[in-house]
């Protein structure tokens, strides 16, 4: 264990007078590389980019009928909630979809903005390596979603980062009337056969009661009607000669369509107002502004960095030349002998 330490010392302590004699080749070594390091980072050849972020919650919620037009005692899900864990991964989805991308290309001409030539070699791919390398999403610890885009125009940046949380709304919005719509129909094309069928049921009902002098509270009776105010109503029908049985099975059938009617009519409603009204699928906390200070590249680390690696290569080499004078001394020493 002392013999180890000993060494270990003897090596530091070496290394250390090393660095000391051959200190100026060091030195010039690592000022050398820190100045290159200083210059190739500058903006003659490397591009400063600028950083812009959108924060935003998803929405819990994205149904207008479900969310705002439910009663709030059958309402399993607030408008104004914030989204869980499912939410966000699902806007995580949406925003990396070819769908929304191929929105925010177009809207900000994003093949000219990064100087790619439409006609070249595999434009579609170099693109989709900018969009890679420049526009990253990411849900946070809270469970919101961070847009973040880089750019070498700070107002650029800015602008890309708050029209994707523009075009996220939209695009979530097409997405949910595409079922919306689908649902409309089929609810409308039944809402549109009961309306009919209650129609013809109540004019089969009037065309035999007319002229017979039965009412429509003769028909139906009360709530509250006993067993001898029935008996007491369907005499006073027969007496006026109209097929008792055939209205009273005609009435019932109409009470029990009116009320499927009824149903089917709220059922329209919330349909309709899923495929024609809007409310936004997100909770913005911070929108996207120009940054005043560059992002990348981060210049004082590119030159720390360079100028440590080239300190401790150059201290490297010194002691690898060390070695090498000394091993072929000790050779040149067992020649002579």
């Amino acid at each position: 264990m002392s013999d180890q330490k000993t060494n270990y010392q003897f090596n530091t302590i070496e290394i250390i007078r090393l660095i000391i004699r051959r200190k100026m080749p060091i030195i010039i070594l690592t000022v050398v590389a820190a100045v290159a390091s200083i210059i190739f980072s500058g903006p003659a050849f490397i591009t400063p980019k600028y950083e812009s972020n959108v924060i935003f919650y998803p929405a819990k919620n994205n149904s207008v009928s479900g969310g705002i037009l439910e009663d709030a005692t059958a309402r399993d899900v607030d408008a104004s909630e914030f989204g869980e864990e499912e939410n966000a991964e699902q806007a995580l989805q949406i925003l990396g979809s070819s769908q929304l991308m191929g929105r925010v290309v177009e809207r900000f001409q994003l093949m000219k903005h990064y100087n790619i030539d439409p006609n070249g070699s595999m434009p579609y791919t170099k693109l989709a390596n900018k969009i890679k390398s420049n526009i990253k999403f990411r849900r946070t610890e809270f469970l919101s979603i961070e847009i973040s885009v880089l750019d070498a125009d700070p107002k650029m940046a800015a602008s890309i980062a708050n029209g994707i949380s523009q075009i996220y709304d939209t695009v979530r919005t097409e997405i949910q009337r595409q079922v919306a719509s689908k649902a409309y129909q089929i609810i409308e094309n039944e809402y549109n056969a009961k309306i009919k069928e209650v129609e013809s049921l109540q004019q089969q009902v009037n065309e035999i009661s007319s002229g017979k002098g039965i009412s429509p509270a003769m028909l139906s009776g009360g709530k509250n009607e006993g067993t001898g105010q029935a008996m007491e109503r369907q005499q006073k029908m027969a007496k006026s000669g109209a097929d008792v049985g055939t209205l009273i099975r005609l009435t019932e059938s109409l009470s029990q369509q009116v009320e499927q009617m009824n149903h089917l009519k709220e059922k329209y409603r919330k349909a309709k107002a899923d495929m024609e009204e809007y409310i936004p699928h997100k909770f913005e906390i911070s929108p996207a502004f120009a940054a005043e200070q560059k992002a990348y590249p981060r210049r004082s680390i590119i030159v720390l960095l360079s100028t440590f690696g080239v300190f401790i290569l150059s201290v490297l080499m010194m002691i690898l030349m060390e070695r090498l004078s000394y091993f072929r001394a000790q050779l040149k020493e067992g020649n002579n002998a």
